[in-house]
């Protein structure tokens, strides 16, 4: 690693150095008043390549698990229209050494502009069953709703293309819907994914990271207490 460290350090010192020679060759010392903001464009365009480079690195990771997914089989038995799921509170922390003055104070959590945008939710009973032996686990809730078929991680950057975020997953115990512990799972399981979703969509592709795995029709929407 340091070697490679190195060698960038190198080529980096002896492009800066050919270019200065290039600019003093070619318009003398007037060459060299441009210098300062070419070498500022290069950084520039350098931060930005490296910047593009760690996010492809990054979602390819991401990609990669979608692997697990390739070429499994999607069966919707129902999609029904529900309200939005009440969220369970978080447990405070004991404070019991008394040194925090005003604990006993609540504290409004902050909510975002994406949080206020008005939603509907849905409440999607849906069987997964991967492809091959189930040797390897699967995780029901990075699953998306998307305006459209993506096959890369990169598509969703590129435009507003998911149109349904998770809100809730149940996992069927053979007689009941029931919470998603430990959250990933290996081979075939039944669901009920609960999305929350952009007002006026009619169809979406489920989709679990950069794998497609079907096209779905939302219900027509009504109005809920």
């Amino acid at each position: 690693m340091v070697r490679l460290i190195l060698v960038v350090v190198i080529l980096v010192l002896t492009l800066v150095a050919g270019i200065a020679v290039a600019l003093n060759h070619f318009f003398g010392w007037k060459g060299l008043i441009a210098f300062p903001f070419i070498l500022i464009a290069f950084v520039w365009l350098g931060k930005k390549f490296i910047g593009l480079m760690v996010k492809r690195f990054a979602l390819g990771l991401f990609g990669m698990k979608s692997g697990v997914l390739r070429g499994a089989m999607m069966t919707v038995h129902s999609i029904t229209a529900v309200a939005k799921p009440e969220r369970t509170p978080e447990p405070k922390e004991d404070e019991s050494d008394g040194n925090n003055a005003g604990a006993d104070e609540e504290t409004e959590p902050e909510v975002s502009e994406t949080e206020n945008e008005p939603k509907h939710y849905l409440a999607m009973d849906v069987t997964i069953t991967p492809k091959g032996e189930g040797e390897h686990y699967w995780e029901p809730g990075e699953f998306i709703l998307t305006s459209e078929r993506l096959t890369s991680l990169m598509d969703l950057e590129e435009g507003d293309k998911e149109v349904g975020g998770m809100e809730r997953v149940e996992i069927w115990d053979g007689a009941a819907f029931g919470p998603d512990d430990p959250g990933k799972y290996p081979g075939p399981q039944r669901l009920r994914l609960t999305f929350a979703v952009k007002p006026g969509t009619s169809r979406a592709w489920l989709q679990y990271y950069a794998e497609p795995l079907g096209e779905v029709e939302l219900p027509a929407w009504e109005s809920r207490a």
